[in-house]
């Protein structure tokens, strides 16, 4: 399906903003060198470092720098963020920067120029800024972008007035409002002076027919499932969906307020990463269980030999799960439960569950029992991060936007470990595992590996 025009543009942007970035390090880094060994090399302390020393670390520069920017939200294109909102986020990008290449030089023990460290940084916030104008005006050049975002309304409520004011007021030329959904039993043919195109019944079709950019979910009563079988049914998966939420949701934290339209949305995202993140994220996989698996094998062995002298069955235990693209697999864990146990029983919810033997409340506490899926990582049946992989009987119960869970390979840990692992009811993560096949990005996968390591050594939830 072809893009519309909003999220054609966004795409070219985002790829030569990268592009900028990708000149504009070794032409700054040579700005630099020049002024330090010739321009005002008189004026400042002797230098007898060699160019080619610098010239090889120039890469992980490049990898910190790109990093820092993709963190600070810098190659994600935001039609109304204005100069000096880009000018915050890039300050805040350098500033990252600045601390990891200190940091990445004190953990290498080699000595830097801090004068050439702090030139370097001070010359690449103007002329990052220049090459990021230019970078948009040839990407208006290739893309003219003469439509306004085409925005769908979901709901025909107080909220959903909220969203369509707000809408109206953003700064400079405002979004095309391409209609509004009726959620209710309203029978007028507009609302808030905004066309009423369709009804929930026919919402997959008439977001597909009028080639939407957004679409608002401005409806809080609307079943939270309903909304995620919507996202899933509908074919263009550039379509970017937000969830306004209500005061209430925001007074107890639970979600941000929008640069778009100051408004309180949750961003469904996208879902559809390219095939660099999957290779990226692939070569993560593989390097980091594979260093893991080195790193913990005398451990493995200890245990799979305690598992043998206590008699308790079968060290690892072996179950099948279903896996990428509804591929079943065979899952390895050490054995926590008593060999009699059925092997598809519901999960333990407590550390005095009679089916778990004394080594395995140990392995269930620590999560040392999960160590074997490192083997089912390497094979490529799993990632480090991922919806969890689930039991074929369950699977076959799922509903269409269920089964997107199946879109990505199952993880080690997920959105669901980290958000409450056992506290939460065993099947009640499906929500999480959609928002994390919606938002993905290596990033995200970084932050739940962080934090699953944290709650690993408080033990929270694990049983």
């Amino acid at each position: 399906m072809k893009l519309a025009p909003v999220r054609r543009a966004d795409r070219i942007l985002m790829i030569l903003l990268i592009a900028a970035d990708v000149v504009t390090i070794p032409f700054v880094f040579m700005l630099t060198w020049v002024l330090r060994t010739e321009i005002f090399a008189g004026n400042l302390p002797e230098f007898s470092h060699q160019l080619s020393l610098y010239l090889m670390i120039l890469p992980i520069v490049a990898i910190l720098w790109i990093f820092s920017f993709a963190r600070a939200g810098l190659y994600t294109p935001k039609r109304q963020l204005g100069s000096m909102g880009e000018l915050q986020q890039l300050m805040k990008a350098f500033v990252f920067l600045l601390v990891a290449l200190m940091a990445a030089s004190y953990l290498a023990r080699m000595e830097f120029s801090r004068v050439i460290l702090f030139m370097f940084i001070g010359i690449s916030i103007p002329v990052t800024a220049v090459s990021r104008y230019l970078a948009r005006k040839i990407a208006h050049i290739i893309v003219p972008l003469t439509e306004a975002p085409r925005i769908l309304i979901v709901g025909t409520g107080e909220v959903a007035t909220r969203v369509i004011t707000a809408l109206r007021r953003l700064p400079g030329k405002a979004p095309e409002l391409a209609g509004v959904v009726n959620t209710s039993a309203r029978e007028e043919t507009t609302f808030e002076n905004v066309e009423i195109v369709s009804t929930m019944d026919d919402i997959v079709e008439t977001i597909s027919r009028l080639n939407v950019d957004e679409v608002f979910f401005a409806a809080p009563e609307l079943d939270r499932s309903r909304l995620l079988e919507i996202i899933s049914l509908v074919q263009n998966t550039d379509v970017h969906y937000r969830l306004v939420t209500d005061l209430f949701e925001i007074a107890l934290g639970v979600t941000d307020v929008d640069d778009l339209a100051k408004l309180p949305i949750v961003e469904i995202g996208y879902g559809e990463p390219g095939a660099l993140h999957r290779l990226t994220k692939r070569f993560m996989d593989v390097s980091i269980s594979f260093l893991l698996l080195l790193v913990l094998l005398p451990l493995m062995s200890v245990i799979y030999v305690i598992q043998l002298i206590r008699k308790n069955g079968s060290p690892v235990f072996r179950q099948k799960r279903v896996g990428l693209k509804g591929k079943e697999f065979t899952l390895y864990k050490f054995r926590t439960m008593k060999p009699e146990s059925d092997e598809y029983e519901v999960a333990p919810i407590s550390m005095n569950d009679s089916r778990v033997t004394g080594i395995g409340k140990l392995l269930r506490r620590t999560s040392l029992d999960e160590l074997p899926q490192l083997f089912n990582i390497l094979r490529g049946d799993m990632s480090l991060v991922g919806p969890r992989p689930e039991m074929p009987f369950i699977v076959d119960d799922y509903t269409s936007w269920q089964r997107h869970r199946l879109d990505v390979k199952p993880g080690l840990t997920g959105m669901w470990q980290i958000m409450g692992r056992k506290e939460l009811p065993l099947h009640d993560n499906l929500g999480y595992d959609y928002y994390y096949i919606r938002n993905q990005s290596l990033m995200l996968d970084f932050t739940i590996l962080l934090r699953t390591i944290a709650i690993i050594f408080k033990g929270r939830g694990a049983y």
